[in-house]
C-alpha cells in the first residue's frame, strides 16, 4: 500500500531525515493509524505490506531507507537474518516494534535490527528513533544503479557509465548523480543537494549548489546527457531519464 507523502515544505522540514525518506512497514496486523499519520505528516514515502515475502522484493527493488518491523516476535528472526546477508540490504537500519522483554529485545537485536523500540510507545519517541537511525544511514551509497544503457553507477568502483560511455567524476559529484540515479524524476530542492553534496556533516550556500550542477551538466554534457539533469524554477533540480525507444532512436 502506498501513502502519500505528507504537504509540508518549509525548510525545517526539508531538513528531516524522515522528510521524503523511503520507509517500509512490515506488520502483520494492521498498523496503528497514528503512526502512520505521523510518518505521512513527516514528509516519509511509506510503503506497507503484512507479507514477509512482499518485504523482502520491496526492499530489493525499491531500495527503503528504513525498515519498521512492526509486532516483532522471535519467529522473524530468521527472516530478518537472511534479508540482512543479501547484499542489496547491506547497511539497511531496521527498527523492530514489539511487546516489552529482554529476550524479545535481544532476538531483534542478535537477528540484525539497527534498534528496538517496545509496546506500548510514544509515537513522538518513536519517530525520533527512525530520525535517528535515518540521520546515520549510509545504505544508499552500496546500492549499484543499472538503467540499461542509459547509466550504470558502481559503487564499488566508483565508477559511472552514461549513454555506454565512462565518465570520470570527482569524489563529489560521483556521490551527486549516484543519489540522483537512485531516485530519478524526484525533485529535490537545494537544502536536500546540499546534504548530499557535504554527507550531512555541514551546509553550503545555495550558490555553491549551483555551481555543483553546472560542473555535473557540463560532465553529462560530454556524452550527450546534459539535459538529463533539470533546473525545477522555483523547486530544485532532478535527474529525467529518457523514455528508451527516445535513446535508441538518438543512438542510431
Amino acid at each position: 500500500m502506498a501513502i502519500p507523502q505528507g504537504s509540508t515544505t518549509n525548510n525545517n522540514v526539508e531538513m528531516d531525515p524522515l522528510y521524503q525518506a523511503r520507509i517500509l512497514l512490515l506488520a502483520e496486523t494492521a498498523p496503528p493509524s497514528g503512526l502512520i499519520f505521523r510518518l505521512q505528516g513527516s514528509g516519509a514515502f511509506l510503503r506497507t505490506t503484512s507479507a514477509m515475502n512482499d518485504a523482502f522484493l520491496l526492499v530489493a527493488g525499491w531500495h527503503p531507507a528504513l525498515l519498521i518491523l512492526h509486532d516483532w516476535s522471535a519467529r522473524l528472526a530468521p527472516w530478518l537474518m537472511e534479508l540482512s546477508a543479501y547484499p542489496a540490504c547491506a547497511g539497511l537500519p531496521v527498527l523492530a516494534i514489539g511487546m516489552d522483554g529482554d529476550a524479545n529485545a535481544m532476538s531483534a537485536l542478535d537477528a540484525g535490527a539497527s534498534a528496538y523500540v517496545s509496546t506500548p510507545y510514544s509515537e513522538t519517541l518513536l519517530l525520533a528513533q527512525a530520525s535517528a537511525l535515518l540521520k546515520k544511514n549510509q545504505h544508499w551509497k552500496c546500492l549499484a544503479v543499472e538503467q540499461g544503457s542509459l547509466i550504470q553507477v558502481n559503487p564499488g568502483s566508483c565508477r559511472v557509465w552514461v549513454n555506454g560511455e565512462e565518465i570520470r567524476l570527482s569524489r563529489r559529484l560521483f556521490r551527486f548523480l549516484h543519489y540522483l540515479a537512485l531516485h530519478p524524476d524526484r525533485t529535490f530542492s537545494s537544502r536536500e543537494i546540499a546534504n548530499v553534496l557535504t554527507d550531512g556533516r555541514s551546509l553550503i550556500q545555495e550558490n555553491s549548489v549551483a555551481a555543483q550542477v553546472h560542473r555535473l551538466r557540463n560532465c553529462l554534457e560530454k556524452v550527450g546527457a546534459a539535459e538529463w539533469l533539470e533546473t525545477v524554477h522555483g523547486f530544485g533540480y532532478r535527474l529525467s531519464l529518457p523514455p528508451k525507444n527516445a535513446i535508441d532512436v538518438n543512438l542510431s
